[in-house]
């Protein structure tokens, strides 16, 4: 799905060139769910806008979706395959109404009226926002309007969801509607890209890639991560509670078959 190796990134300042990224190579298989974490200003929003051709990286090589994004068609092709979900769902709304929001983005793609009227409803309908179909978008709590930014991706069939930080703004119920939104989108056959800074959520998520200073430090599985790498506690990271508990049931010599990252996990070996 997306192919880089070694991607730069970098601005001109004056008569220098500050680096943003350096010699980044990852790969994500179509159908995999890839948590992208980091702190602030490691890099990830600029990594992320490369990839559905927002950004141009400075050099490297960079694919998604079999589209080779130097050049520059691709970089407006890749839109169809690869969406981005914002922090901020405002930035994204374009219609007064779910409905006019959807609708906008299909306009141009030459389908008859039935066939639109279909498809907003079958997207309306995917992320449980059918019942405010034409309620007024600035009625919509946080939660809804990044629904229905989703939606706008599903209506346009994008094979990729990137969310960059869309919990980040929301109450405990919102994180949790929309996470499973997107585990729900997964497990129907949508690759996601899931950029957070909760631990919870990186917890969810098989794969983790940590960033820092435009570099990847890791990309691989999530428990080893946790568990045996010492990199959250060299990052000062705080564990996800039952990550925690693990760790100390673990130290303990406590005898456990599989080492917990959520609480279901914690419920199953306790």
């Amino acid at each position: 799905m997306i192919r880089a190796e070694q991607l730069t990134l970098s601005y001109r300042d004056g008569q220098r060139r500050l680096p943003v990224l350096q010699g980044i190579s990852i790969h994500i298989k179509r159908g995999e769910w890839v948590a992208l974490t980091g702190a602030n200003g490691c890099g990830k929003s600029s990594l992320i806008r490369t990839f559905n051709g927002l950004k141009i990286p400075t050099g490297g090589s960079l694919s998604a979706a079999g589209l080779d994004l130097r050049s520059p068609g691709n970089r407006t092709a890749v839109k169809q395959h690869i969406q981005l979900v914002f922090q901020n769902p405002e930035a994204q709304t374009i219609g007064s109404t779910p409905f006019e929001d959807i609708a906008f983005g299909l306009e141009n793609r030459g389908l008859s009226r039935e066939a639109m009227l279909a498809q907003i409803e079958k997207v309306l309908h995917q992320v449980g926002l059918t019942h405010k179909a034409e309620a007024d978008v600035a009625t919509l709590s946080g939660g809804e309007r990044q629904r229905l930014a989703v939606a706008c991706c599903l209506a346009l069939e994008t094979e990729m969801i990137i969310f960059d930080e869309v919990t980040s703004m929301l109450d405990p119920a919102g994180r949790r509607d929309i996470l499973e939104l997107a585990r729900k989108l997964w497990e129907q056959g949508t690759t996601v890209l899931w950029v957070t800074q909760r631990m919870e959520e990186l917890a969810e998520s098989p794969r983790v890639a940590v960033m820092s200073q435009g570099k990847i430090l890791y990309d691989g599985d999530t428990r080893t991560l946790f568990y045996s790498s010492g990199l959250p506690d060299a990052l000062g990271w705080p564990s996800a509670p039952a990550v925690r508990i693990g760790q100390l049931l673990q130290a303990k010599g406590w005898p456990l078959h599989s080492l917990p990252l959520t609480e279901q996990d914690l419920e199953a070996v306790l």
